[in-house]
């Protein structure tokens, strides 16, 4: 078995598809990719963290980098720290929203996006080079950081459009055992928030204490506390504390996709702009920019694609439907935290709204996510796919199609040997006919 390699980096379960050996040929070469000098290292959660963590010291300091260690904290605090002076990337040690038995490496660069296609490329070859080593002289030498939480949520707190003080809120917090769960928590007494803490540590077994990712089938135990606690909002985050989904005040789960409308809709009301978001993204994005008079833009999913488009249009705003919210005015990457200065802001500009109505002011689309095994290679399918249902709208990242009032994105996975399909419509019949489609062709080619 082997990991997967993909624009947010290296994957696989640990022990199998990612060894140890696996770690240090990567993180080697990831340090001769960046050159000698510091790399900002930080994890999440998992049972494997500071194993990998070890590999990953080991691999940076034997070609000359000095791996500079911040323990369990949040993706984008790696990120954030990556960008500092004289800092030459950095890696997070988490496989985000895969269950405990997995981990991985995402890597960035000294701008604090994850590698662009041209690194990547070359990271590519260094693996396939015998990589020159230092020396007893050479060698790189670990160290440590503290802070780094609390600069990221400073960071935060100095954004323009953040709205710091005003009605008495209470927020649920489900840290699913991650990175979020001292990190969250701090941001909410710096913005005044009364909150409650759920699913707060992992499992002795190295598990987490429900299913890894925020979505709507995993966040029973958030709803039931929401009205329990008779809170204003529910916040749900994976493992590395980059994504966000909600809860309102009735302890409804609205969702992930709600998370990056919201974030689209109040960060616009203050400064108008183009925004954008992944091809699997809802249509309450487009909704949100359309509200403000804004366009809304389109990338190939993964969170440096959204970046690059983001630079291409000159968009401050965006993010990615699973809960990724971006205001690149504060740094280039999906963070949590910004996701939740969002809400709490809007809840705060609009005294008498909720997160339940402002959600109930937005069209009603159903969004269909299926993800099958994916046995052979996307080509195959990809060709009877266009026979089936014609040319494509969009080719950047599998199949794209426009429907009236919806559309359907089939795509490989980047994290998972699975081929995804996702559609969303106001009609639910687009959706159970492009869905048969998709299986029968699935079928014909024995992939399943």
């Amino acid at each position: 078995m082997k990991p997967i390699i993909s624009g947010s980096g290296i994957r696989g379960i640990f022990g199998a598809s990612l060894t140890i050996a696996d770690v240090v040929e990567f993180a080697s070469a990831f340090g001769v990719l960046v050159g000698n000098g510091p790399v900002i290292v930080g994890r999440d959660t998992r049972r494997s963290g500071p194993a990998v963590e070890a590999a990953v010291t080991a691999g940076l300091m034997s070609v000359g980098c000095d791996p500079v260690l911040l323990g369990i904290v949040p993706t984008p605090t790696v990120q954030l720290e990556a960008m500092g002076e004289g800092i030459r990337g950095g890696i997070a040690i988490t496989s985000s929203h895969n269950p405990g038995s997995w981990n991985a490496l995402k890597l960035i660069g000294a701008d604090g996006i994850f590698l662009r296609s041209r690194d990547r490329k070359r990271l590519i070859t260094l693996l396939g080079r015998d990589i020159e080593y230092a020396d007893y002289r050479t060698v790189g030498i670990p160290g440590k950081s503290s802070g780094s939480v609390e600069r990221h949520i400073e960071g935060i707190l100095s954004i323009p459009w953040l709205v710091p003080e005003g009605r008495p809120l209470k927020a649920v917090l489900d840290v699913t055992g991650g990175a979020a769960a001292a990190f969250a928590p701090m941001l909410m007494e710096k913005l005044g928030v009364e909150f409650a803490i759920i699913n707060s540590e992992m499992t002795p077994e190295g598990d987490f204490p429900r299913m890894a990712e925020p979505t709507v089938e995993s966040l029973a135990d958030l709803s039931e506390a929401v009205i329990d606690e008779n809170a204003d909002i529910g916040f749900a985050f994976d493992p590395d504390g980059d994504r966000l989904a909600m809860v309102d005040e009735n302890g409804r789960i609205i969702g992930e996709d709600y998370t990056v409308a919201l974030a689209i809709d109040f960060i616009l009301s203050v400064r108008p702009g183009p925004a954008v978001v992944n091809l699997s993204t809802s249509r309450l994005a487009e909704d949100a920019a359309a509200k403000h008079g804004c366009r809304l833009y389109r990338s190939p999913v993964g969170e440096v694609n959204v970046v690059e488009e983001m630079e291409k249009y000159g968009a401050i705003t965006g993010g990615e439907g699973n809960g990724g919210v971006i205001d690149r005015a504060f740094h280039a990457g999906r963070d949590s935290g910004v996701a939740m200065a969002c809400a709490i802001s809007f809840l705060r500009e609009n005294p008498d709204s909720s997160i339940g109505c402002w959600a109930d002011s937005y069209p009603s689309y159903t969004m269909f996510k299926k993800k099958l095994p994916l046995g052979a290679g996307f080509d195959s399918l990809r060709t009877e796919l266009i026979a089936q249902y014609g040319p494509a709208d969009d080719t950047r990242d599998g199949l794209w199609y426009g429907r009236d009032g919806g559309w359907m994105h089939i795509r490989p996975s980047g994290t998972e040997p699975v081929v995804r399909f996702i559609a969303e419509n106001r009609d639910n019949s687009y959706i159970e006919e492009d869905y048969r489609i998709f299986r029968e062709a699935m079928e014909s080619l024995c992939v399943e």
